[in-house]
């Protein structure tokens, strides 16, 4: 039977602490990281956007746009 001493708490405790920190390191880099994508698809989206405004432009001021 082993009896647990104060110092092996101590170490437990500090143990825990120590993986929670590491966790939290990673949940902040993956956050960091679906925040970067989030910034891209939103630009992508909109330019996107812009250049099927700028096609549909097109096709009402050009008779030969849709052939192309």
């Amino acid at each position: 039977m082993t009896t647990d001493t104060k110092a092996a708490w101590k170490r437990r405790a500090l143990r825990a602490e120590a993986e929670l920190e590491s966790l939290r390191r990673i949940r902040r880099f993956e956050h960091g990281q679906e925040m970067e994508m989030c910034r891209v698809d939103a630009a992508q989206a909109t330019a996107l956007r812009e250049i099927q405004d700028i096609l549909n432009g097109l096709k009402k001021d050009e008779p030969t746009a849709g052939l192309i």
